[in-house]
């Protein structure tokens, strides 16, 4: 055959493909928990009107985190928004101790009652969502919305898409782990062995106590570890008094999601085996390379002498709750680095900063546009994973200072690919952070470990959005297929314990048996 049938056969077969994928009526369900929940989700909600999908929004905003105007959705995409108002201010109280915890050693107890509020709001939350009026239920159940685009914290989002009459759910990750609770119902269980617990600091190669750590923690019922199987009895009976099928048990309608979209890159995370349901969506937006910055930020750029580095610690800690000790701390570290441009995001003012010229404390700073200058030369942050994924895309080395939940396991990403090290938030003073800094800026191997990552993020043969795109006609297209009879089986059958219980009884009994004839 010549090569050009070869060629029109392809083109054709290419925009067949293209072709039959036709728009999709999309409700994407927004937790209005931090400012970073909802960042992520406009921004996901722009990569989906991207590809050409028509997107609505239905944003529960509450907490104090979530500042009003902090961001506008996507023009062209609608939301309705329900303002949430809990019934006692110990919920406000909850995120207060919340937020200082994080900058601290945090005790088992204050992890404890934050937990308890937290449960507490979820319910609360649910309830004034599902109690919008009969007038805005009809309207979205008349959009005949196809599939509902949602986070997996609690069983909210199943009770919602019940009463709107939407009958497929495709779960979404705000980080790139996936909780236990979302691998059981989509038939996947964990293996402590080698796959880390989302909330520790171990990676995948593991010494025995730090195995036995981490099976505790897949076993643990802490609140903020399995919310939503510890709501399951009160928002089960919540909903039976908002929907007229008194039966239906939301915790197995979430056994019916076909398909778990994870926020991040495959090359980031731990080894482990995952079904066809279960795929990554790799960055959602992306800088242009002609992006360009503001003339502040420019000029910040242009007149540093060795380079620049940026400390940030995401939206959703509140840098006027750090300890008087840490920020002494960093300042007395970056003291050390004249030769180099600072840029300090921080939400107050900070005493003697003044001194030195090369340090410059802002409340926002462009971090994604920065990191892709080439006089950027180290990232100084949390470990949240957006910190993580565009450090790691950029090619910059990174130190990072976990606070909580996911952001350990993500510096032990960091820490596995050679491109970032450690400091630890109760032990910050100039010299160690000096150290780490040191390090990083004059050991070369973590340029070019990061460099060499860098190339991998980037060097895909399939376009992620494509992936991201076929999941979602998937999960229309497709019957609840996925693991079925791996979902229907219990701890002791999935993991073959009866089976090796049985042959351990009757090789007991027969050993019993020989040794009795023997005396």
């Amino acid at each position: 055959m010549t090569p050009f049938p070869i060629l029109i056969i392809f083109f054709a077969q290419f925009f067949f493909v293209e072709c039959e994928e036709e728009p999709l009526r999309i409700l994407q369900f927004v937790p209005g928990f931090t400012n970073s929940h909802i960042l992520f989700n406009y921004r996901l909600a722009q990569t989906l009107k991207n590809l050409g999908h028509n997107v609505s929004l239905w944003t529960q905003m509450e907490m104090s985190m979530v500042l009003s105007g902090v961001s506008k959705p996507p023009v062209g995409v609608d939301e309705f928004r329900v303002d949430i108002h809990f019934s006692d201010s110990l919920k406000t109280e909850g995120l207060k101790v919340f937020q200082t915890m994080m900058f601290n050693e945090g005790t088992a107890w204050d992890l404890w009652w934050t937990g308890q509020e937290f449960k507490g709001m979820r319910i609360e939350a649910c309830e004034q969502m599902l109690s919008v009026g009969e007038d805005v239920m009809t309207k979205y159940r008349k959009a005949n919305f196809d599939i509902m685009v949602a986070h997996f914290h609690d069983l909210c989002p199943v009770a919602l898409a019940n009463q709107l009459n939407i009958k497929k759910i495709v779960w979404v990750t705000h980080g790139t782990s996936v909780y236990d609770y979302n691998a059981v119902q989509m038939g996947l269980r964990t293996y402590p062995s080698f796959v880390p617990h989302p909330l520790s600091s171990f990676g995948d190669s593991m010494t025995l106590m730090e195995r036995t750590l981490n099976l505790f923690w897949h076993f643990s019922t802490l609140d903020f570890v399995n919310l939503p199987q510890n709501l399951l009895h009160e928002e089960n009976e919540m909903y039976k008094s908002y929907s007229l099928e008194k039966d239906t048990d939301l915790w197995m309608l979430t056994r019916q999601v076909p398909v778990l979209l994870i926020n991040g890159e495959r090359y980031l995370d731990f080894p482990r085996p995952l079904p066809t349901g279960i795929s990554f969506m790799g960055e959602i937006t992306t800088t242009k390379k002609d992006a360009q910055l503001s003339k502040e930020f420019q000029t910040l750029m242009d007149k540093s002498d060795k380079g620049v580095i940026i400390f940030s610690l995401g939206t959703v800690s509140n840098t006027s709750n750090m300890p008087e000790k840490m920020t002494n701390g960093f300042l007395e570290a970056f003291a050390q680095f004249p030769q180099y441009t600072i840029l300090w995001r921080l939400e107050m003012d900070l005493p003697g900063v003044e001194k030195y010229k090369h340090i410059h404390v802002l409340k926002w700073l462009p971090q994604k546009d920065l990191l892709a200058h080439p006089k950027m030369k180290l990232l100084i942050a949390h470990g949240g994973y957006n910190s993580l994924l565009e450090t790691a895309k950029a090619g910059i080395p990174a130190l990072l200072m976990p606070l909580f939940a996911d952001q350990y396991i993500n510096t032990k990403r960091a820490v596995r690919f050679g491109i970032g090290r450690m400091v630890d938030k109760l032990d910050i003073t100039g010299d160690s952070v000096a150290a780490e800094m040191r390090a990083l800026l004059e050991d070369e191997s973590y340029s070019i470990n990061s460099k060499r990552l860098a190339y991998m993020l980037n060097d895909k043969i399939v376009d992620p959005l494509r992936v991201l795109n076929h999941q979602l006609h998937l999960a229309t297209k497709t019957p609840y297929f996925h693991l079925k009879a791996a979902q229907k089986l219990n701890f002791f059958q999935y993991h073959s314990i009866d089976v090796i219980g049985c042959f351990s009884t009757v090789w007991l009994s027969a050993m019993a048996v020989i040794l009795s004839a023997i005396r």
